[in-house]
């Protein structure tokens, strides 16, 4: 299905509608005329990405008009935000599904025992030691495992 960018002569809204629809703005009940604009579909939705802000797309579709160049340009920066953003999402979900979980209380919650408290309770209480047996303790419940 083809999306295409119109603005709203009434309210100046500007967003995406089907490219078969007819151009009112009907929403709300605005009752407006909605003229194409100059920027395509996917440009819309990238800049939505930096500013899901009306004024901002009006702008971008001024630079479109008066500076074609510096509008690619602002757009190759804005691909790339998107993607870093994009990026950043991906491995912070692969990092979730990886992070350490207490297997008492499932909390993530939960930090390392460094090797020197390990050492310094074996020292203390020998290798019987929890401490010294262990590499996680729940921040939550206390669990060493």
């Amino acid at each position: 299905m083809d999306r295409v960018v119109r603005k709203c002569t009434k309210c100046g809204i500007i967003g995406l509608w089907d490219a078969n629809d007819p151009p009112n703005h009907v929403a709300n009940g605005c009752n407006g005329n909605a003229i194409k604009c100059n920027i395509s579909s996917d440009e819309l939705i990238t800049m939505s990405y930096i500013a899901n802000d009306n004024d901002f797309f009006q702008a971008m579709i001024d630079l479109k008009e008066k500076d074609p160049i510096e509008f690619q340009l602002k757009m190759s920066q804005f691909r790339t935000q998107v993607q870093q953003q994009q990026q950043i999402k991906r491995a912070r979900l692969a990092a979730s599904s990886t992070t350490v979980k207490c297997p008492t209380c499932n909390s993530r919650d939960v930090k390392r025992i460094s090797g020197t408290s390990r050492a310094a309770g074996a020292a203390m209480f020998g290798l019987f030691s929890k401490t010294a047996r262990s590499q996680f303790e729940c921040r939550n419940c206390g669990y060493k495992w």
